[in-house]
C-alpha cells in the first residue's frame, strides 16, 4: 500500500491503513523519555523528521540501523522508534523469525527497549511506551488492547488533562466510549484525531526518513581510559549499528575513520582500510583492533567516534563451478592482508602490479593489496627478477654461469629510456642451465657488450 504525500517532508498512511496487510513493529528507548508527561505526536514540532548528521543522535542511528528490516522506518521522537514490517515478514521467514532477530541485534546494541507490534503505527508506539509487549495483528483486537492504556499517552494539553480528570476518565476506554461528538464539543476535534489514528480509523501523517548517505556514530565512556581494550566494546556497538545501515543499503564500506577524543587535546583520527568494501562487523572490528595495536594512544581517551562516509554498494561473490575453488576461498587472504597493513602500515603492505613500461627494472609499481593493475605483457617474463643485474662469464661469446648456458629463445630486443637519462639498449634471451632452470638474460648491445643475468623462471 503506498503513502500520498500530505506535507512537505511527510508521508501520510491512507484509511484502511489499518488492515491485517500492513503491520507496524514500535521500538521504545525508556533512557531517552523524558521523566513525565504526555507522548508528542510524529506531527507536532517536538517530533519533526531528526537530523541525519547528528553524530551522537542514539534515534537517528537507531533508525538507520532498523532499515535492514523495513525501509519504511520513521523516528517517534523523544524515544520511540516505528516500521513497517508486514511487508518484510516473507523476507526474514515470517514474524516470529524476523522479530527474534531484531531482539538479537537489539541485545548486541545494549539498548534497554521495548517494543509492541499492531496493525497502526500510534497504537504499537503507546502499547510499546506502556510496557505491553504485545503482537496485534487485527483490527478487531486493537481497541481492546488499546483499552486499559492511561490518558498519558495521548499528545494533549495540561488543560485538557484536567478537564478530562474532571470527567472521571482514567483510561483510553473511558474516552473511547463516549460520544465522539461530545468530546469534540468539550475538547476540540485533536483528541478524537488522535484515537481515530490509532485504532485505524483516520490516516497517520509520519516523518519521511530517509537512509542517511553516511555513518556517524559516537560513544562515551564512563571514565577515561588509556587502554585500547575499553574502546573495543564501544567501537563494536557502533559497528553493529552501521552493520545494520548497509544491509538495508546492501552495501558495504572499503574504509573507515575511528576518532579519539582526548580531555584536553585535539582528538586522534585514525583511518582503517579493508581490501574490499564489507559491512561483516567482526570482520571490520579485527581490522580496526590491528590499527589501534599499531601505535600508543596519544593521551587518556573519553569518547571513540565511528565515520563510515564511503558507503559502496557489495559486489556478490561469483559462484564457483563443480570441481574448482569457491570465489571465497580467496577471503582468508585478503582477511590477512587487511590485519598485516593495519597492524604495520600501508607502507609496509603492498601489492604488485605490471607497469607499462619496457625497461624491466621499470615496469611494475606498489599498489595497495587486493588493487588489479593492467593485463601484463604478453612475452616471457621470470618470476623473480633481480633487484640489480648480475654480470656473467662468457666464453667464445656465449654467457656463462658456472657452466656456460644455452640460450633456447631470442633475441628480443628493448631499447628504451632514453628520455630520463636511465636508456637501455639490450637484447633478452631465455637460457637454460645444466639443472635445467631456466634463466633470463640479456647482452649489452653497446660498450662492452657484457652478458647479464636478470631473472629466474622457477
Amino acid at each position: 500500500m503506498v503513502g500520498t504525500a500530505e506535507a512537505a517532508g511527510h508521508l501520510t498512511l491512507p484509511p484502511g491503513h489499518g488492515d491485517a496487510a500492513m503491520l507496524w513493529l514500535a521500538l521504545y528507548l525508556p533512557e531517552q523519555a523524558a521523566p513525565e508527561g504526555p507522548a508528542p505526536s510524529p506531527t507536532t514540532g517536538a517530533a519533526g523528521p531528526i537530523p541525519g548528521n547528528a553524530a551522537d543522535d542514539t534515534l537517528n542511528n537507531l533508525a538507520a540501523w532498523a532499515y535492514q528490516f523495513s525501509s519504511r522506518v520513521s523516528p517517534w521522537p523523544p524515544a520511540a522508534l516505528v516500521l513497517e514490517v508486514g511487508a518484510s515478514l516473507n523476507l526474514f521467514g515470517g514474524l516470529e523469525a524476523l522479530l527474534e532477530e531484531m531482539d538479537e541485534g537489539l541485545d548486541r546494541l545494549e539498548l534497554a527497549y521495548r517494543r509492541a507490534v499492531a496493525p497502526t503505527p500510534r497504537a504499537a508506539c503507546w502499547l510499546a511506551r506502556c510496557g505491553q509487549s504485545l503482537v496485534i495483528r487485527t483490527p478487531e483486537a486493537l481497541e481492546q488492547a488499546l483499552a486499559p492504556l492511561p490518558l498519558t499517552v495521548l499528545d494533549l494539553t495540561p488543560r485538557q488533562y484536567q478537564a478530562l480528570h474532571g470527567l472521571g476518565l482514567r483510561h483510553l476506554a473511558d474516552c473511547l466510549a463516549l460520544p465522539r461528538a461530545a468530546l469534540a464539543r468539550r475538547l476540540g476535534p485533536d483528541l478524537h484525531h488522535q484515537l481515530d489514528r490509532a485504532v485505524g480509523r483516520r490516516p497517520e501523517p509520519l516523518p519521511e526518513w530517509q537512509p542517511p548517505p553516511r555513518y556517524r556514530g559516537r560513544r562515551e565512556l564512563e571514565r577515561e581510559t588509556e587502554q585500547v581494550d575499553r574502546l573495543l566494546p564501544l567501537l563494536e556497538r557502533m559497528l553493529h549499528e552501521l552493520q545494520g545501515l548497509l544491509r538495508g543499503l546492501d552495501a558495504g564500506v572499503p574504509r573507515f575513520e575511528l576518532r579519539l577524543e582526548h580531555p584536553r587535546r585535539p582528538a586522534s583520527r585514525l583511518q582503517v582500510g579493508l581490501s574490499e568494501p564489507d559491512r561483516d562487523p567482526e570482520r571490520l572490528l579485527r581490522v580496526a583492533d590491528e590499527r589501534l595495536a599499531r601505535e600508543p594512544l596519544a593521551a587518556p581517551v573519553r569518547a571513540i567516534a565511528l565515520l563510515a562516509d564511503d558507503i559502496q554498494p557489495l559486489r556478490p561473490e561469483p559462484e564457483a563451478l563443480p570441481g574448482t575453488r569457491a570465489a571465497h576461498d580467496q577471503r582468508p587472504m585478503r582477511v590477512l592482508l587487511e590485519r598485516l597493513t593495519a597492524r604495520l602500515g600501508e607502507a609496509s603492505a603492498h601489492g604488485l602490479a605490471v607497469h607499462p613500461e619496457h625497461r624491466p627494472e621499470h615496469a611494475w609499481r606498489r599498489v595497495r593489496p587486493g588493487e588489479a593493475g593492467p593485463e601484463a605483457i604478453a612475452k616471457p617474463r621470470p618470476t623473480w627478477l633481480l633487484e640489480r643485474p648480475r654480470i656473467l662469464g662468457q666464453r667464445q661469446g656465449q654467457p656463462v654461469f658456472r657452466d656456460p648456458l644455452l640460450l633456447e629463445h631470442g633475441p628480443e630486443r628493448i631499447e628504451s629510456g632514453w628520455w630520463d637519462g636511465a636508456d637501455v639498449a639490450r637484447d633478452y634471451y631465455v637460457a637454460r642451465d645444466r639443472s635445467g632452470a631456466r634463466l633470463w638474460v640479456f647482452r649489452e648491445r653497446r660498450g662492452r657488450r657484457r652478458w647479464f643475468l636478470h631473472g629466474l623462471f622457477g
